[in-house]
């Protein structure tokens, strides 16, 4: 990867910043780290307890700071003092975004931040209407506190993890589609996520912008072909048809039924609508940033692989 290696050679001459994170540990978090520290830039770490990943991190420079209390405004502030930028990849579930993200935005306003990125990491959340999906009316309403706050602030929006999209039997007990299947579907592996948004953080163009991640698109149709071609059709298939999604998007109850679940199954059924019925998991708006513009030498990891 000759322009990864020329990347981080011109960040480490004269374009150092300072990146808090919160929620490195995770599967965004943890590629996004590593990236940063290869990028040669200083990297702060929020968490409530210590794990073995954030030792690995140490040793390579980072600085972690433990706390208990992630609602401490005053303690975080002063870990985001002379931060550049605070980048959330944390899950963005309801504490997530309606308790601890405003918290977490008055600390970098306190701390005097250039940049903050709160959780978004899927659909295209800005470009959406009020309505098309109760989690994502949650994070509209944080990220008009986020604009009224005088912070930079840079959106990322990822499309779908290929583990999640592609058919696979980790979340459900059949090979499921939902909806339209001849809607493109925009996914990546997390892995190439983590190393896209390293870069798209620290990256002065996207400033006050949203950033679309579009490197790999194949519709369910074209991810059905794929599995039957590798794998044969000795499956089971059940598919959801947009009627059933409308349906469950507005009676579906606060409770959480899908297997490895962090969404309620009302906020499942308006992610599934947003993506299958209306199509707008990636969005290619006037204040959208696409990284295969900014980043057209990058080679993502295809579905194929």
């Amino acid at each position: 990867q000759m322009w990864g290696r020329k990347f981080r050679v011109f960040i480490s001459f004269g374009m150092v910043q300072t990146v808090c994170v919160i929620g490195a540990a995770g599967q965004v978090g943890k590629p996004f780290v590593d990236e940063l520290l290869e990028m040669k830039h200083r990297v702060k770490l929020i968490a409530r307890h210590s794990k073995p990943i954030y030792t690995s991190f140490e040793e390579r420079g980072a600085e972690l700071f433990v706390m208990e209390d992630l609602a401490d405004v005053e303690a975080i502030t002063k870990v985001l003092e002379g931060c550049d930028a605070v980048v959330c990849t944390v899950p963005g579930n309801d504490e997530v975004i309606t308790k601890l993200e405003p918290i977490w935005l008055q600390a970098a306003v306190n701390a005097k931040v250039s940049r903050f990125v709160p959780t978004e990491f899927g659909c295209h959340t800005h470009a959406l209407k009020y309505g098309d999906g109760v989690l994502f009316d949650k994070k509209k309403n944080f990220q008009q506190k986020m604009f009224d706050s005088g912070l930079g602030w840079t959106l990322v929006y990822t499309g779908g993890f290929h583990d999640y999209f592609l058919p696979n039997l980790r979340f459900f007990d059949k090979i499921t589609t939902f909806g339209d299947k001849d809607i493109p579907i925009y996914s990546h592996s997390v892995e190439d996520v983590g190393r896209i948004t390293a870069r798209v953080v620290t990256d002065p163009r996207t400033m006050n912008k949203c950033v679309q991640i579009n490197y790999c698109s194949l519709s369910q149709n074209e991810m059905l072909s794929m599995l039957k071609k590798h794998h044969g059709d000795d499956f089971e298939f059940e598919h959801f048809d947009s009627d059933t999604i409308i349906r469950l998007k507005e009676q579906a109850g606060d409770g959480i039924s899908a297997k490895k679940g962090a969404e309620s199954d009302r906020e499942r059924w308006g992610i599934n609508y947003v993506i299958y019925v209306l199509g707008k998991l990636a969005s290619f708006t006037d204040d959208t940033l696409t990284a295969t513009e900014l980043y057209p030498d990058f080679v993502p990891k295809t579905p194929e692989a």
